[in-house]
């Protein structure tokens, strides 16, 4: 019966043999009570001199047979049918933009899985609708906020009586107000290109350890200027990648790494390969991740930190994640408030 209650399809061939049993039975107990009322009245058919009473009581019982189990079978039919036209219904809506619809059908067959996967799917483009507005109005935000600084300093040096160290300090806001616009379109534009790429398109042969040795050189200027020790620990690794996507990798975490440690603060780097993995730590002293925003720190736009918002865009975190997805790795870490944070991507 657990077989049969899990497989529409040994429903529906139950319910018609049913109705033909339930047809035929119902349809030979009226050709008995005419047969018996032919009699009692001595009712007979002929033709041609012949009795065909038997014959004409056949063909009744069949006739008989037929509209019962035709309208049987319409009947039980319709109310087969009915979670079909409520999926339709509810597919007509998802297609106006409601997500707000929900199929109330509980069963353990083939049409209760499908009710619970469309419910589902359901949810997940809920989300992805509240994800895509949310997504633009942090696009909005991102650009409206330097665009009115940029706007109001260029105002301001319109003013011909405007002292030269006021128009030094404006003109070099101005400059890294475009720096960080110019910035964030690069960075826009680079996670629309990962989105739509499946694997790593210019994979080659590389040192792994002189990569994150140049990458550290790139960011000397900002290490230096927090007098931060760097602690390394980088065995000789050669790895077979995308080597451009790797280094925005390094960029990204080593750049957090370094905006969120405290002056005069440590960061340790080290680069391990066992049989199996390359694994890249990245270890700093720092401010670390609030227990409120470790589940959101992938999110496009998400700064878990306000008061650094200047420093970034929220976009960081979100290509490497998907350049570590690209190259059919995976990222994990671990923090502490006021303690710091530690990243391993694993390759």
């Amino acid at each position: 019966m657990k077989r049969i209650s899990k497989s529409i399809r040994a429903k529906f061939t139950l319910v018609f043999i049913s109705i033909l049993c339930f047809s035929c039975a119902l349809s030979l107990v009226i050709s008995l009570i005419i047969s018996n009322v032919l009699k009692i009245l001595n009712i007979n058919f002929y033709y041609k001199g012949q009795s065909i009473t038997q014959s004409v009581l056949l063909i009744s019982t069949l006739i008989i047979c037929a509209v019962i189990g035709s309208l049987t079978v319409f009947f039980v039919t319709k109310q087969i049918v009915k979670p079909i036209e409520y999926f339709s219904d509810s597919t007509k809506e998802i297609a106006k933009g409601n997500f707000d619809v929900e199929i109330n059908y509980k069963s353990e067959d083939e049409m209760g899985a499908l009710a619970d996967n469309f419910n589902a799917m359901i949810g997940e483009l809920k989300s992805m609708e509240y994800l895509r507005k949310d997504f633009m109005s942090s696009v909005s935000h991102e650009f409206k906020t330097p665009i009115a600084s940029i706007q109001g300093f260029v105002e301001i040096l319109k003013d011909k009586n405007l002292p030269k160290e006021s128009f030094d300090e404006y003109t070099d806001i101005i400059i890294e107000e475009t720096k960080r616009l110019n910035n964030l379109c690069s960075n826009m534009l680079r996670l629309s290109r990962l989105d739509n790429q499946i694997i790593q398109s210019e994979a080659k042969t590389f040192s792994l350890d002189e990569q994150i040795r140049k990458t550290l050189l790139l960011l000397e200027e900002q290490w230096s200027k927090k007098n931060l020790e760097l602690n390394l620990n980088l065995d000789k690794v050669i790895y077979n990648g995308d080597e451009e996507l790797m280094q925005q990798v390094w960029v990204n975490l080593i750049g957090n790494a370094i905006k969120f440690s405290n002056n005069e603060g440590y960061i340790d780097i080290s680069l391990k390969k066992d049989k199996q993995n390359i694994v890249v730590t990245i270890k700093d002293n720092g401010i670390g991740i609030s227990e409120e925003a470790k589940s959101r720190i992938y999110e496009k736009f998400y700064q878990g930190d306000p008061s650094r918002a200047s420093e970034g865009n929220g976009l960081g975190l979100a290509i490497v994640k998907r350049i570590v997805e690209i190259c059919n790795g995976d990222i994990i870490f671990e923090s502490k408030v006021y303690e710091g944070t530690v990243f391993k991507v694993i390759l």
